[in-house]
């Protein structure tokens, strides 16, 4: 248990009027894990209806085990995340270190040396997941905590989960995007702690996508221009959707209005359901969550 006993609450609950958990196996659930965020979502499978949307912050916590502790202890606590009825179960990893690798070089065994060229040599206690990027014929290598790893794996034992990193669903969103925006490229900046994560997408083709850690304003929109130019993109030709844990008040945002002529906050991602109950909720903050729903979906036959 975390050592204040303390019953952990979301920072936001919002259940619509029509989720029964007692139909957990007629409902598909996606989680995201971040540096300090758990966020989660319920989804009904036959209507593609948002039942049910949680987000808690876990900052504060010591660093060493916090996160396996931490969710011991939500899910003790929770009537229903800890069901093993689920139809489907889909963990994002939010993560520093991924590289995408064409199927067409991809060999498993060579995992390790994917990543270590971005990340250095892996740690002890970390473990190597990869994941199919259909869009793009390739695979997203990432690093997790082999411990949250396990635990998940034991916690959801009737189907074995899809596990994703963050990237894999700003990319899937962002190429959705893209393929029914005619003119311009469009560029999707994520917002989240100290991170900004740009993902550039021509029509169905990826151009860019990076996670960049960054400390003021000004260092953020270096890394939006340095992008921008190193791909000739003019920023007159260019449209901006901004997501994530950010306002049009944000000091990042302000900054980008200066130079880029076509910025917008981002709106949900189609093909769900959201009824009246999410009315309140800012369509830009949930991108990446939902969109894991969409990353790690069988292909179309």
């Amino acid at each position: 248990m975390i050592g204040t006993q303390v019953a952990i609450t979301p920072l936001l609950e919002i259940k619509d009027p029509s989720f029964n958990p007692d139909k957990c196996a007629e409902y598909e659930l996606m989680l995201e894990l971040g540096v300090e965020r758990f966020r989660f979502f319920v989804l009904e499978s036959k209507t593609k209806h948002v039942l049910c949307l949680e987000d808690y912050s876990i900052g504060g916590l010591p660093m060493e085990n916090k996160w396996v502790v931490w969710l011991k202890q939500l899910y003790e606590e929770h009537p229903f995340l800890n069901s093993n009825l689920w139809k489907n179960v889909s963990v994002c990893f939010n993560t520093p270190s991924f590289t995408l690798i064409p199927d067409v070089f991809f060999r498993k065994e060579y995992a390790n040396s994917y990543l270590g060229l971005v990340q250095g040599e892996v740690p002890e206690g970390e473990h190597l997941l990869h994941h199919e990027v259909r869009k793009l014929g390739a695979r997203n290598v990432f690093m997790v905590e082999k411990e949250i790893w396990e635990w998940f794996l034991t916690t959801y034992t009737q189907h074995v989960p899809h596990f994703i990193h963050q990237t894999s669903a700003l990319i899937e969103g962002t190429l959705s995007l893209a393929s029914v925006e005619k003119t311009r490229t469009l560029l999707t900046c994520y917002f989240e702690d100290d991170f900004v994560t740009l993902t550039v997408a021509k029509a169905d083709k990826l151009l860019f996508c990076n996670k960049f850690g960054y400390k003021s304003a000004n260092d953020m929109g270096y890394f939006v221009m340095f992008v921008l130019d190193s791909l000739g993109l003019a920023q007159e030709n260019v449209l901006c959707n901004i997501y994530g844990e950010t306002t049009p008040y944000s000091e990042d945002y302000q900054l980008l209005q200066k130079f880029l002529p076509y910025l917008q906050l981002g709106k949900n991602p189609t093909g769900f359901l959201l009824k009246e109950v999410f009315e309140d909720l800012p369509e830009h903050r949930y991108f990446s969550l939902y969109n894991v729903y969409f990353a790690t979906q069988p292909p179309k036959k």
